[in-house]
């Protein structure tokens, strides 16, 4: 399993823009094989930060997700955006279960 995080930061004249074209590709992408989950969020202490949660269940299905048709339209509309950073990371992993609360 590949989970993504990736936080966007975009200047507050573009962020707007950057939040509709996102809302564009979240239900096409929902519906991809092996796409686990997918959401992108404003933050909730600077609405200029996106943040972008994935999972799918290999690479080889976030490669055909970062090749498809609607993710190409996504950075055809974002291109001219200005997009102050962008920090993605991507995890393998092995094993997934519950947060476990520390007994007092």
């Amino acid at each position: 399993m590949i989970a993504i995080t990736a936080r966007a930061e975009i200047s507050s004249a573009d962020a707007d823009a950057f939040v509709e074209a996102a809302r564009q590709i979240v239900e096409p992408t929902l519906k991809e094989a092996g796409c686990q989950w997918y959401a992108m969020a404003r933050d909730i202490c600077n609405s200029n930060v996106v943040w972008i949660s994935e999972q799918w269940e290999s690479q080889e299905h976030l490669f055909a997700h970062l090749r498809s048709a609607h993710i190409r339209q996504f950075m055809e509309k974002t291109a001219s955006l200005e997009i102050i950073s962008l920090e993605p990371r991507q995890y393998e992993v092995t094993s997934v279960g519950p947060v476990q609360m520390p007994e007092d």
